[in-house]
């Protein structure tokens, strides 16, 4: 197991399949979504059978999927609203006052930077920083297929604006959102830093994605028969009711307004006079 405080534990091939089981995907091609998954579906429903065969589960994302999918959008926006000001200082003034922050977004990912700063006329230094930013916006708005490009990409955006902070900086910035998570996890979320043996990447079960699978297609014993998943460990007790707790929460009921109430009862009652 992996260090003092394992958060999983290892069960036997006897034991049924429980909520808080962590699950693989047979196929290696599978998707983050269900490559790892969570069980959430409660104890007493497999008991009882209530579950009708499906077993509801989280994604369990490694902790570099996660910040490439959740974090690093939101550096995105940062280092976009950051360069944008500084593109449209240095644009002719007709066009600067006519053109969107969209536009100026998306032109970079449709004509090459060389080309644009040509049709617009723009001559040194501002043909210079405009070039910069507009390689800048174009390189960071790419999707990254790493984490480790994504923040490589994030760095060469800040660096490209007139005066720009020192490198060390602007990394220290970026390393400081990527790094909150870990510590102060949104509500939604909470890191795992392991979920089975020669399982230590550290990873982040991600509340608000849902997976169903069969309980038929989830093996948890050796089997000859073809499946889709198969049993890999089980999550300590203390945080499987966490996770729980934090999914109760994620979902718990909000009021709604009086009208939809009435739309729905109405719906009850034509429902009752159609077999009266």
């Amino acid at each position: 197991m992996s260090g003092p405080f394992p958060e999983y534990r290892d069960i036997s091939v006897t034991d049924p399949l429980r909520q808080g089981d962590i699950i693989e995907a047979v196929e290696p091609v599978a998707s983050m979504w269900q490559r790892h998954l969570l069980v959430l579906t409660a104890d007493c429903d497999f008991a009882h059978a209530k579950h009708q065969g499906r077993v509801t589960c989280v994604p369990l994302l490694t902790a570099n999927e996660y910040l490439l999918e959740m974090k690093v959008p939101l550096l995105r926006e940062r280092a976009l609203a950051k360069v944008i000001p500084v593109l449209r200082q240095v644009l002719p003034s007709p066009f600067a006052e006519h053109v969107s922050d969209e536009r100026l977004r998306a032109w970079p990912g449709e004509v090459e930077p060389n080309e644009i700063v040509a049709t617009l006329g723009l001559a040194d230094p501002e043909a210079s920083v405009a070039k910069a930013i507009l390689e800048a916006i174009r390189l960071v708005s790419q999707p990254a297929q790493t984490l480790d490009d994504a923040v490589e990409r994030l760095i060469a955006a800040h660096l490209a604006v007139p005066n720009a902070q020192k490198r060390d900086k602007i990394v220290q910035q970026i390393v400081n959102v990527l790094k909150n998570p870990y510590g102060q996890p949104p509500g939604d979320a909470l890191f795992l830093s392991a979920i089975a043996p020669k399982h230590e990447l550290g990873y982040f079960a991600y509340l608000r994605h849902l997976e169903q699978v069969w309980e038929v297609q989830i093996a948890i014993a050796p089997v000859k028969k073809s499946v889709g998943y198969r049993r890999i460990s089980r999550l300590q007790e203390r945080y499987v009711h966490l996770l729980v707790q934090r999914f109760a929460l994620v979902f718990m009921s909000i009021g709604l307004p009086r009208e939809y109430e009435e739309f729905r009862d109405l719906h009850a009652e034509l429902l009752g006079e159609k077999y009266a």
